[in-house]
């Protein structure tokens, strides 16, 4: 019997979270890409490129980075924004702005990656069980971007979502408060469910 994917079992992990699924697949990935970034990639030159002529990081995300309190990979990349961004625009008597963002854009490619794996998981009748008996309702700006990238799979699971438990104010505004250590303790919490499984 063919084993599950990664993504399938990260999905089946997403079910027992206790909010949208889809955010926490998301936000678990995006924080992992942020902890890469500050770790190994900060002196990245043609990254920094990319960030200068992006103008920097969207406010949201700028947040999230502080959450980490690496001060020493946050300055040194806040640095270069402020000597090569900011200062000329206000030399120029421009308000400096955002273009874009690097991890708007990565959240974009991980959203769009689960989505799109979402029928293949479903198709797995012990798998979408478990998604009908446990898992809380996807948010709202998640179940729009369901219907446009994969609208064969909203139809599907459709009919089952008007029954699911809700998050608020997750469910409207696709909010989610990750922090490190709620994220361990969720994780050690889901170990646990898993040993207590029937063998």
């Amino acid at each position: 019997m063919k084993g599950k994917s990664l993504i399938h079992k990260n999905w089946e992990e997403a079910f027992h979270w206790e909010g949208c699924p889809l955010c926490y697949l998301v936000q678990k990935a995006l924080r992992s890409y942020m902890e890469n970034f500050l770790y190994e990639n900060v002196n990245d030159v043609l990254l920094r490129k990319s960030i200068r002529e992006k103008g920097g990081f969207c406010e949201n995300h700028h947040l999230q980075l502080l959450t980490f309190r690496d001060f020493l990979g946050i300055s040194i990349i806040y640095e270069d924004i402020i000597k090569n961004c900011i200062i000329p625009s206000l030399k120029n008597k421009e308000i400096p702005e955002t273009k874009s963002c690097i991890f708007c854009e990565k959240e974009e490619e991980y959203e769009k990656l689960y989505i799109q794996s979402l029928s293949e998981v479903l198709k797995n009748q012990e798998t979408f069980n478990l998604w009908k008996e446990i898992a809380y309702d996807f948010c709202q700006p998640h179940k729009e971007k369901i219907k446009t990238i994969s609208p064969d799979t909203y139809k599907r699971i459709e009919p089952y979502l008007y029954h699911k438990k809700r998050k608020y104010p997750e469910y409207f505004y696709e909010s989610f408060s990750w922090d490190k250590d709620y994220s361990e303790l969720f994780l050690k919490k889901l170990r646990i469910l898993e040993l207590k499984k029937p063998k």
